[in-house]
């Protein structure tokens, strides 16, 4: 049996901002006899992710699942270059820590891998599942990533981004934005395309989904249920007539995949 999130006692009410998990419930209970219009207005868009793209509105985002593996690959020319190469990117990620990693990978065949240092990565094992060097845990924000690779000037060389989760839990997953490699004339911030990278798994996301709600409202004076039709734009106005003793139960759910972002909406009793 559920139990109220709220109860209202008290009608009219001015509109109130709540949030409720998707594809969770809010349960408000209303006690207010007397004839009354509740009016509910839901949040048409909500976030892919709790970060924005560190610029513009693109980003590449590794998705997120267990038992997963998530590829983002490209292939550059170095064979013109002596010297210095540098790859750099704007990193951040929400990876279940010491258990799941992300990777920085070159190749020269596209069949065998080397891991590359990172600034930000680590090369601690403590759990026995990471393959090298990589990325775990959480972090405070966007980070930039400068990565060598100048022992592969005057190759053609593939460098890959790789994102391995384990059985059980997994974070929001691994974003990446800006990739610029100065030597080779190489710069991308996804806004126009996907800078010419392979996905297999990621993808080139906007922090943003529509907002879908369900409601329901159900009266304890005799058991009823009934589905709420919403509006286009995520709105309804609910008649309720409700006598001395008698309760009413809003049941509100968020109804967006692929996101862990609360849904927003607010409700009003007039």
């Amino acid at each position: 049996r559920a139990s109220a999130t709220e109860t209202i006692y008290n009608c009219p009410q001015a509109p109130a901002a709540r949030t409720v998990k998707q594809y969770g419930a809010d349960y408000i209970a209303i006690e207010c006899a007397g004839d009354y219009t509740v009016n509910f207005t839901g949040s048409t868009a909500t976030k892919l992710l709790p970060a924005d793209p560190y610029s513009g509105d693109y980003a590449f985002w590794s998705n997120k699942g267990d038992e997963s593996n998530m590829t983002l690959t490209r292939e550059f020319d170095f064979t013109d270059v002596s010297g210095s190469v540098e790859l750099s990117f704007r990193a951040w990620y929400d990876i279940e820590t010491d258990w799941d990693y992300a990777y920085v990978e070159v190749s020269e065949d596209g069949e065998t891998w080397e891991i590359l240092i990172t600034p930000s990565g680590t090369g601690t094992d403590p759990s026995g599942n990471s393959y090298g060097w990589g990325y775990t845990g959480v972090t405070d924000g966007w980070r930039e990533e400068k990565v060598d690779l100048s022992a592969y000037a005057g190759k053609k060389v593939f460098v890959r981004f790789e994102y391995i989760t384990d059985a059980a839990v997994n974070g929001e997953g691994f974003m990446l934005d800006d990739v610029q490699v100065e030597a080779a004339g190489y710069r991308s911030d996804f806004e126009a395309d996907d800078g010419g990278w392979t996905a297999e798994g990621f993808v080139r996301v906007q922090n943003v989904l529509p907002q879908t709600f369900g409601l329901s409202l159900i009266l304890t004076s005799d058991s009823s249920v009934t589905t709420i039709p919403l509006n286009e734009d995520q709105t309804a106005e609910i008649p309720l007539s409700l006598k001395p003793g008698e309760k009413a139960y809003l049941v509100v759910s968020g109804l967006t995949r692929f996101t862990r972002e609360p849904a927003s909406y607010q409700i009003e009793i007039r």
